[in-house]
Order: structure tokens, then C-alpha cells, then sequence
């Protein structure tokens, strides 16, 4: 089950009237590569509180260039920064 996750999250985004979330989790959405990998090692992430208004959908965002729809979720970023290992 955890690897047609990280499939969806290669290939898809969120949308707030799916599932509270919103945006790509990779810059290539709907292409099957290994961009949504390379982003969580890659890229700057800070917190994303309260998407659409919504305090309990919290996400990370991209913080070190220009702003873009890019998301990730403590699921994916666990992947890259498991600290406990």
C-alpha cells in the first residue's frame, strides 16, 4: 500500500475538496519520474499552517525560491529525514 502512495504522490497533487490539502508533489505532475524524490532532498521546506483556512491541515511548502503550488507531507518528508534510524 505504501508504494501506490509514493506512486500517486509522483504523479498527482492534492486539491482542498479532496482531500483539505492543496497542490503538486512534484514539479511534473502527471509524469512518472523521481522528481517528487529528488524535491524532498533538494529543496527548502517550511510549515504550511492552516491550508484554506483550515487548522487542521497543516502541510510544508517550498521556501527557498520563488513561491510555487509544490507540497509535501510529513509522510513524505519522514522519508528523507527519519531521524530515529
Amino acid at each position: 500500500m505504501f508504494a501506490a502512495i509514493l506512486g500517486a504522490h509522483t504523479l498527482g497533487s492534492a486539491k482542498v475538496e479532496n482531500s483539505g490539502y492543496k497542490g503538486s508533489w512534484s514539479d511534473t505532475p502527471g509524469v512518472f519520474n523521481n522528481d517528487y524524490y529528488r524535491q524532498m532532498i533538494t529543496r527548502g521546506w517550511g510549515p504550511d499552517r492552516a491550508v484554506d483556512n483550515n487548522e487542521e491541515r497543516n502541510q510544508w511548502k517550498i521556501i527557498d525560491t520563488d513561491p510555487t503550488d509544490g507540497m509535501k507531507l510529513n509522510s513524505d518528508l519522514c522519508l528523507a529525514y527519519d531521524n530515529n534510524a
